[in-house]
């Protein structure tokens, strides 16, 4: 049986969490001190649909513990925000880990460095979230409180590292009912954040105000970051995305998907708001080092509310 430690009880921690045990895997959580009991009798996740009732599921945690207990563990996930990358718990977690296959979630330029001072690159493995998770409800799509998760039809999770961890990690998803496949095309993630946190930040600039929200800035800052992820992993850089495009797509896309979008960008990103100025923070002082331009990035920087 495949043995994984899940650092972290969040959304994605629960959904990663439940999609491995479902694929057979005993699945143990590192959580804070105070949160030891929030699995006790399992918790409840809702699989939201298109069209239907959300599919209630259940996650039954192994154990649930808030010191690192000893291996040998096959997998540790760390679903933790990249804020949380650089903590001293990491040290704690390396040694409970030993030959571990190492997986994150987070996509913010310093990563990778941070990961790196506890795990050799070679057993580190990145998994690039196409779902979106969080704590429901928002408002009445679904019948009790708990977990609800959405992937956007046929998205399938990238998954990028050595090999044969990277087909470890592959092979537990998908044992979950899981779309997952091999990348081997370096800062996928990264781009794709790149692209979008801009105009998270504007959008939080303009109290998550779509109409107030200065896209153009956005998409100036957008334009840097991206040229400025793709240069860090030796990549010509892809477009990116336009005011007009971006405008437009918060207008579609809350008719599109299965909960109240406005709503959850706003709960989501006002919890994790210290990650989106780590990652501004971090497209800035990348670029400053590559000799790219950052001033559109500076600007709106400048304007996120600490």
């Amino acid at each position: 049986m495949v043995k994984v430690l899940v650092v972290g009880a969040g959304a994605l921690g629960q959904v990663f969490g439940m999609w491995l045990t479902a694929g057979g895997a005993q699945v143990s959580y590192l959580v804070k001190p105070g949160r030891e009991r929030w699995a006790e009798h399992g918790v409840v996740l809702y699989r939201l649909r298109q069209w239907g009732k959300p599919a209630e599921q259940r996650l039954v945690p192994y154990e649930v513990v808030t010191e690192p207990p000893a291996g040998p563990w096959d997998m540790v996930w760390l679903c933790v925000d990249s804020t949380a990358l650089s903590g001293p718990w990491t040290a704690a977690v390396s040694a409970a880990a030993g030959s571990a296959t190492v997986v994150t979630i987070s996509q913010a330029p310093q990563d990778q460095a941070a990961l790196t001072r506890s795990w050799p690159a070679e057993q580190i493995v990145r998994v690039t979230p196409t779902v979106l998770a969080y704590q429901a409800p928002l408002t009445a799509e679904v019948p009790k409180p708990g977990i609800a998760y959405w992937m956007p039809p046929l998205s399938t999770l990238e998954v990028r590292g050595a090999e044969p961890r990277t087909r470890q990690v592959i092979a537990a998803l998908r044992a979950g009912g899981v779309r997952a496949r091999a990348t081997r095309r370096a800062g996928g993630g990264d781009i794709s954040a790149a692209r979008m946190m801009p105009f998270i930040a504007a959008l939080e600039n303009a109290g998550w105000s779509a109409a107030a929200a200065h896209h153009a800035r956005a998409a100036a800052a957008g334009r840097e970051a991206v040229m400025i992820a793709a240069a860090q992993h030796g990549r010509r850089a892809p477009l990116a995305v336009p005011a007009w495009a971006a405008a437009l797509a918060l207008r579609v896309l809350p008719r599109l998907v299965p909960f109240d979008l406005a709503r959850y960008l706003e709960a989501h990103f006002t919890k994790v708001s210290a990650q989106t100025r780590l990652m501004l923070d971090g497209w800035i002082d990348k670029g400053v080092t590559l000799g790219l331009p950052v001033t559109h990035l500076r600007a709106l920087r400048a304007e996120v509310s600490e």
